[in-house]
């Protein structure tokens, strides 16, 4: 009832003019990031661009002006989330599952990605000499068989740029967006008054389910999106759940690379 009180109370002029600032500053990186994935679908340099576009769209922004800076002591707890969620993302995908426990594996991918598809598994496509698997190569040319994203396709340095973006820029900008602002937004306005360790589970689920469907591996976003939410909520700092976010996506990168898992990016 005191939070429903709160809601209805009239902003100031000056409030109303900062909150809507604010959500401006929060919600149109991530809106314009989610568009720039839509329409820039040549992958040989649209994340280049959204990753310099993100970029700008942070420094003109700046939704880091309403919280207060990192507190160190908080970086390792950050890392440490972000490697558990790593394995939690690839962990029933690995080669070693695929190996030792194919059935898990596959009712791991039955169930749990691709909501729009249940039941079914990932679709496979002909990588050449017979293999098959989830993402869909060049199909001729120099580069046939090879990954659109794959460094002997792009070259190194737009590798690098693809993994600043996805491990820097897209970090900063969901965790602002869902941990930052929406969370808070959907408790009260204006949102960035309201603490950032305030914990409501129900807003909690909601949010972490948002983000997780924004995913193809749609549980593990899920889970991914509790534990991030729980770390910003713990430390009161949302630059330790940007950090975990960080390391789950760089770690992710290299394990992209290292297993030839181009599905997951």
């Amino acid at each position: 009832m005191a939070e429903e009180k709160r809601k209805m109370v009239e902003l100031s002029p000056e409030e109303e003019k900062e909150n809507n600032l604010a959500v401006m500053a929060h919600v149109f990186p991530f809106a314009i990031w989610l568009t720039m994935m839509v329409w820039l679908d040549n992958p040989e340099w649209n994340y280049n661009a959204r990753t310099l576009g993100g970029i700008a769209l942070l420094v003109a922004f700046r939704p880091w002006r309403w919280y207060p800076r990192l507190k160190l002591k908080n970086i390792p707890l950050g890392i440490g989330v972000g490697v558990l969620i790593f394995i939690v993302w690839v962990g029933l995908e690995t080669p070693w599952m695929v190996e030792k426990a194919p059935a898990v594996t596959e009712w791991y991918d039955r169930l749990f990605v691709d909501l729009i598809k249940p039941f079914r598994l990932r679709e496979l496509f002909d990588v050449g000499g017979g293999v098959m698997a989830p993402f869909e190569v060049i199909e001729e040319g120099p580069h046939a068989g090879l990954h659109v994203y794959d460094p002997n396709v792009t070259g190194w340095p737009n590798f690098w740029v693809h993994m600043f973006g996805t491990s820097v820029v897209i970090a900063v900008i969901e965790e602002f967006f869902f941990r930052g602002f929406l969370y808070r937004w959907m408790m009260g306005s204006p949102f960035f008054k309201i603490p950032m360790n305030k914990l409501h589970w129900p807003l909690l689920f909601i949010i972490s389910a948002f983000f997780g469907i924004e995913h193809f591996e749609w549980m593990a976003g899920i889970i991914c999106g509790l534990a991030f939410g729980l770390l910003a909520i713990k430390t009161g700092d949302i630059w330790a759940s940007i950090i975990a976010h960080g390391t789950t996506n760089f770690l992710l990168g290299l394990y992209v690379i290292k297993y030839n898992a181009y599905q997951f990016w």
